[in-house]
């Protein structure tokens, strides 16, 4: 079975649109319906799956250039079906394209050349090893982070913690069949696994919440700016109002015991002081401000 889909189907583009369109529909309901923290709903949110998904695609061409193309219509039919099927249970709206879809289309463009180049892990040569080594590292680091969490506040993301690192020896297995090949393979993600744990296992975990602003209270427009108090423990991102839609800042905190506030400025330089208060219990974070 795993010999079948990594290889042995014939993807055509009726077999490839149709592909692409039932990956949009399941991720947009997952996205629209699945709660936040929980791993089915990553899917809509990280890269995890869409690189495993990728690869299914590439290893089933038969040329370098097919692998580009279809890999390239795969995720401009997908990536916007995901939020189509958001559009009308969802209080965004049409809004939700302008929102969160340019992340994702500059992702879709660099899909051409990636999977250009991912073909090459077809030919089961140190090239091939090398390349997939790319995929597995990033399945691996991003595994370690979800691991942490999952230790942290056990057992959230305890599925897809599993599903990253359970991917590693199922593609090397299923894609490179020397023995020097998947040696090579074996070594590079063992290699970045250890580095993922330590890294992750000393890294201090930040707080990232969002949250929208009352317009009557800080009457944010076009060229306003925003920073923290201590710029030194975190950053922020004000995405300014559109539509009928307020406008919206993430945050993310390194530290809660130091000041937490944040400084809006108009384009006059004139601050307005939020200040914002971010408190954790458990796996609860509640922010006041």
């Amino acid at each position: 079975m795993v010999n079948k889909i990594f290889g042995g189907i014939r993807m055509t583009w009726k077999t490839l649109i149709l592909f692409a369109v039932i990956s949009g529909v399941i991720t947009g309901i997952i996205a629209q319906w699945v709660p936040e923290g929980n791993s089915f709903r990553q899917i809509a949110v990280t890269f995890e799956a869409w690189i495993v998904l990728a690869i299914v695609i590439v290893v089933n061409c038969e040329r370098p250039l097919e692998a580009a193309c279809k890999t390239f219509v795969y995720f401009l039919i997908s990536q916007p079906l995901v939020y189509l099927v958001q559009v009308p249970f969802n209080s965004l709206g049409f809004g939700l394209f302008s929102y969160y879809y340019p992340y994702w289309f500059y992702w879709t463009l660099a899909t051409f050349p990636g999977a250009f180049i991912a073909w090459y892990i077809k030919r089961d040569d140190l090239l091939s090893a090398l390349i997939l080594s790319v995929a597995l590292g990033a399945l691996i680091l991003i595994g370690c982070n979800y691991l942490r969490i999952t230790i942290s506040d056990f057992p959230r993301y305890l599925v897809a913690t599993l599903f990253c690192f359970g991917m590693v020896p199922v593609l090397i297995i299923a894609i490179l069949k020397k023995k020097q090949t998947r040696i090579v393979a074996t070594v590079l993600a063992s290699l970045t696994l250890a580095f993922g744990l330590f890294w992750f296992a000393f890294r201090a975990e930040p707080f990232r919440v969002g949250f929208g602003l009352e317009t009557e209270k800080y009457p944010v427009t076009e060229g306003w700016t925003a920073e923290l108090e201590d710029p030194e423990n975190g950053k922020v991102t004000l995405t300014p109002p559109y539509d009928v839609f307020s406008p919206h800042l993430d945050v993310e905190i390194k530290d809660l015991n130091k000041p937490t506030g944040i400084i809006l400025k108009d384009p006059e330089g004139n601050p307005y002081l939020v200040p914002l208060k971010i408190t954790k219990d458990g796996g609860t974070i509640s922010v006041t401000y």
